[in-house]
C-alpha cells in the first residue's frame, strides 16, 4: 500500500488500547503492558488505523438533484444568477417538499454510508431545504432517525433561514418572523436540533435578520453557527462571533476586522473548499490572517446537491492544501 509516509515513521504490528472511549496506550504489539493483555481484542486485519474524521458542515438530507446547474455554470452563468432565476436552493426545496420522509431517509442513508467509507465518524447535518414548518420538521425527523440507526456521532442543525421561499417573495422580514416565532420554538420543544444556522448573504438574509434568528435560537437553548461572507462581506462573521457562535462557515470575503472579532470569541472558522471549487470561485478565504490571529480552522465537505456535491472529506483536505494555501 502506497502511503507517502517514510518507512521509519510507520508502526507495523501495533496495538491500541481503548478505555471508556479514549486511547489509553498505543505501541508495538509485542510491548503491550501486562495490565492490558487480557482485554478483548479486535483484529484489524493488517489495515491502517487512522483517527476518525469530523465533518462539521453538511446538507446530507435533500430531494432531487441539480446536475443541470453545473452545466449552466460551465457556460458562465453565476451562482447568484441561477438563484435569482428560481434555481439553486429553491430547486432543491421543491424536490424536498415533494419527497416522502421515507425516501429522504433512504437516500440520506446511502450518502451517509459513502461518508463513513471515507473515514467520517462525526457528522453535522443541516435542514434548510423545506423553508416551511412541515418540511423543515420532516427533514429534522430524518436526521433524528439517522442518529438513532447509525453508529456515527451525528449533530443536527436547523437551517430554516437558508433562503426566502416563494410564499414570502419580497417579504423577507415576514419569513424571518415565521422562523423565529413558529419554526424555532417547534424545533426546540421537539428536541430535534442541537444548533441553528442562517445564510447571511445578499441572496440570503441581511445582518439584522440573521442576528434575529441566531439570538432567538440562543434564547431557546440552541447553539448557533452561520453561513457568512461567501459571496460578499456583510459583517456576518463579526455578528456571529459576538454571539460566540460555534463556527462561521465559507468566509471567502472575510476581512481583517472580521478575523479580529472571531479571535476574541470561541468561534471557529470553517473552510469549505468543495463549494469554492465547484462554483469556480477566485476569492480565497483569508488563511494567513486566520493564522496570524490564531483563529482555529476546520475543513468540511459542505456536501449538498448544488454547490458541493462531494462526500469525501479526505478530498476536501487535499483541496485545502492545493487550492487555498
Amino acid at each position: 500500500m502506497e502511503t507517502g509516509i517514510a518507512e521509519q515513521d510507520l508502526l507495523r504490528d501495533a496495538a491500541v488500547v481503548i478505555e471508556q472511549g479514549r486511547i489509553a496506550w498505543c505501541g508495538a504489539a509485542n510491548q503491550l503492558p501486562e495490565q492490558y493483555q487480557q482485554y478483548p481484542k479486535q483484529d484489524c486485519q493488517q489495515q491502517w488505523l487512522l483517527p476518525g474524521l469530523i465533518d462539521c458542515h453538511s446538507h446530507l438530507v435533500f430531494g432531487g438533484n441539480r446536475a443541470d446547474e453545473f452545466e449552466k455554470r460551465l457556460q458562465g452563468v453565476s451562482y447568484e444568477e441561477i438563484a435569482h432565476a428560481g434555481g439553486g436552493i429553491m430547486n432543491t426545496v421543491r424536490a424536498t417538499r415533494e419527497a416522502s420522509e421515507e425516501s429522504l431517509y433512504s437516500s440520506a442513508t446511502k450518502r451517509l454510508r459513502a461518508m463513513q467509507q471515507q473515514g467520517v465518524t462525526t457528522l453535522e447535518i443541516k435542514s434548510g431545504y423545506g423553508l416551511d414548518s412541515d418540511t423543515e420538521l420532516k427533514m429534522l425527523r430524518v436526521i433524528q432517525r439517522l442518529k438513532e440507526n447509525n453508529c456515527l456521532n451525528i449533530q443536527s442543525t436547523f437551517l430554516g433561514a437558508h433562503a426566502l421561499p416563494p410564499e414570502f417573495k419580497d417579504n423577507a422580514d415576514g419569513y424571518i418572523d415565521l422562523v423565529c416565532e413558529e419554526m424555532l420554538p417547534m424545533v426546540a420543544n421537539a428536541g430535534l436540533a442541537d444548533a441553528a444556522d442562517v445564510f447571511c448573504e445578499g441572496i440570503g438574509f441581511n445582518l439584522s435578520q440573521s442576528h434575529k434568528v441566531l439570538f432567538k435560537a440562543q434564547s431557546l437553548g440552541l447553539k448557533v453557527k452561520a453561513h457568512v461572507e461567501q459571496l460578499s462581506n456583510l459583517g456576518g462573521s463579526e455578528m456571529a462571533a459576538g454571539l460566540n457562535a460555534l463556527s462561521v462557515d465559507h468566509i471567502e470575503y472575510l476581512d481583517e476586522a472580521g478575523v479580529a472579532a472571531i479571535a476574541q470569541s470561541d468561534t471557529a472558522a470553517t473552510i469549505l473548499p468543495g463549494a469554492f471549487y465547484f462554483l469556480r470561485e477566485t476569492q480565497k478565504p483569508p488563511i494567513e490572517l486566520l493564522r496570524k490571529y490564531k483563529v482555529p480552522m476546520a475543513v468540511a465537505t459542505d456536501f449538498n446537491p448544488g454547490s458541493s456535491p462531494i462526500a469525501s472529506l479526505p478530498l476536501m483536505l487535499n483541496m485545502s492544501c492545493t487550492f487555498l494555501v
